[in-house]
């Protein structure tokens, strides 16, 4: 009895002692470096005909997307297939380009407004005004397929709402080297071009371009016969799933049509 009173008496004393111990708050806010800065150049010379070959690329940086990872040890994991992304924007539409290593290219889509993400290959984008709340999420396939949706908050993720179809239209094209949906060989890339109108982003009154200040994330989803599994992945990284518009990189615009050569 006395060994139980004992043992008793130490445990409430080292549960007293961690309760004076102060709480460590995990902010919901990742710290500012967490969000690095993307160039998105601007060209009146670009259109939807020619940007996918467009020579105004090669005056642009390229970022590449890092492994989507719950475990931050594995923070600045680079993916098995890579992907490179720029940007680009005219008078009508903001141009997304992603160049992306791919061993088996496949995607079941079969028309627009799908979720892509559970039936293939696809490219993401999202898009959000610094100080609003809502933002777009849009996908283009290897087969030329897109998708839109838009979402009022991130708090409101998830609501069936989010996911009904609307009116705006995305031009996208892609280029395959390799065969869709034959895995007895084997892929090397596809490229994938987005082209987002925007009418669609400045409807709630932001213009998109010089002045002021939008965030962007673009994210892949990766099958293939020839990977151990899913491969997702995103620029900027993230580790709380790609809506967490905390980690969206902060645009810089330039204008490629009055820069010096």
């Amino acid at each position: 009895m006395k060994k139980f009173l004992s043992v008793w008496a130490v445990t409430v004393g080292i549960a007293q002692a961690l309760s004076a111990l102060p709480v460590v708050q995990v902010p919901d806010m990742p710290p500012e470096t967490y969000r690095p800065t993307v160039t998105v150049g601007y060209s009146k010379t670009l259109t939807f005909e020619n940007a996918l070959n467009s020579p105004l690329w090669d005056k642009l940086p390229s970022y590449s997307l890092m492994r989507y990872v719950t475990d931050i040890t594995l923070i600045d994991v680079r993916a098995t297939e890579t992907t490179k992304v720029k940007y680009m924007f005219n008078d009508d539409s903001l141009f997304v380009r992603a160049e992306m290593q791919d061993s088996d290219v496949v995607t079941i889509a079969h028309k627009n407004q799908g979720h892509f993400y559970m039936e293939g290959d696809v490219l993401e984008v999202f898009i959000k005004p610094e100080k609003g709340t809502y933002y777009w999420e849009f996908y283009s396939t290897p087969n030329k397929f897109f998708t839109t949706y838009f979402f009022p908050a991130r708090g409101t993720h998830g609501l069936p709402s989010n996911y009904d179809k609307i009116s705006v239209k995305l031009q996208v094209d892609a280029k395959i080297n390799g065969t869709l949906n034959n895995q007895t060989d084997r892929d090397k890339s596809w490229i994938g071009l987005i082209a987002i109108p925007r009418t669609e982003l400045e409807k709630f009154g932001t213009r998109f371009g010089f002045g002021n200040k939008w965030t962007i994330m673009t994210a892949r989803y990766n099958f293939s016969r020839y990977l151990p599994f899913r491969e997702q992945s995103s620029y900027p990284q993230c580790t709380r799933g790609f809506h967490s518009t905390e980690y969206y990189a902060a645009i810089k615009f330039i204008n490629l049509d009055t820069e010096k050569k």
